[in-house]
């Protein structure tokens, strides 16, 4: 595995096109919108590739049967020397990678089993790979249409995620964790909140958004979750998309079962589940 120059990561473009499932976090790295990191197996004709963004997801995607490149692979997901900066989600393409994965992690691969709602941040062994599966969508017109024809708006109000909101909302899946500041968020990004008591208790916006399509993040203070907010900011969210010609697009773990409820009460279908690697630094 050797870093390709951020000059050259135009050369994982073509090669991402063929990965059949929701790649716009790695989209954001390949088109320098982000300082993430692309790892290749050759820098001048790749054909293996690993983008890691700077929230902390990843993607494997091309050739399986480098082996030099598997146990330079296998060091990095194990974090042995240290090489990753901390906890991080691998997706990979195609499914061949799956056994591959299998074999050079061992007994360090634990798959995880059933519906659990668990924080992004907890793992019950550290040092070793958990495989979930996380779930892509896909935006039904005519389910949200029937969900939205007996919505009920919240007494609370509603406000577009501006520069105060940006720098203070707390939580994982918040905009300053996704765009490079704050400055970039107002000019590019969008987002709606929820006030509540004075506070932002509930934040849908957009985490990623290339060409027409536009990928819902939200978050709710921990103290406010089972009010339904959610339900109301992401409601905003898909409204502005329709209004502004965007797709909206969701995507979570299978095991995070309020985020994906939340998804299809909201109008969205489970197309797609493919496994999901939490790398745990080394103890």
């Amino acid at each position: 595995m050797m870093p390709l120059p951020r000059e050259q990561h135009w050369k994982a473009e073509k090669p991402l096109e063929a990965v059949q499932f929701n790649t716009l976090f790695a989209s954001t790295v390949v088109d320098n919108v982000l300082s993430g990191q692309i790892y290749v197996d050759n820098l001048h004709d790749p054909t293996v590739f690993l983008i890691a963004h700077p929230y902390g997801m990843s993607l494997l995607f091309g050739r399986t049967d480098n082996a030099e490149f598997n146990n330079s692979l296998r060091e990095y997901i194990l974090d042995i020397g240290s090489a990753r900066k901390g906890m991080e989600w691998l997706q990979v393409h195609p499914a061949e990678w799956k056994p591959v994965l299998e074999e050079l992690l061992g007994a360090d691969l634990i798959k995880k089993c059933g519906p659990a709602e668990q924080p992004a941040t907890a793992t019950d062994d550290p040092g070793k790979v958990m495989e979930y599966t996380r779930v892509n969508f896909l935006f039904n017109k005519d389910r949200y249409a029937a969900f939205a024809g007996q919505y009920s708006p919240p007494p609370e109000s509603i406000v577009r995620t501006d520069a105060k909101l940006f720098l203070g909302i707390q939580g994982q899946v918040v905009p300053k964790h996704f765009w490079k500041d704050m400055d970039h968020f107002l000019g590019e990004g969008i987002g709606f909140t929820l006030m509540a008591e004075g506070r932002a208790t509930s934040t849908a916006f957009c985490a990623f958004q290339r060409d027409n399509m536009l990928e819902i993040g939200v978050e709710t203070e921990s103290q406010h979750r089972g009010k339904g907010y959610a339900v109301h900011v992401c409601k905003a969210l898909i409204d502005y998309c329709a209004e502004n010609g965007y797709e909206p697009i969701w995507s979570c773990r299978l095991e995070n079962a309020g985020s994906f409820n939340l998804a299809q009460k909201l109008g969205f279908e489970p197309v797609l589940y493919v496994p999901y690697y939490q790398l745990v630094s080394a103890p």
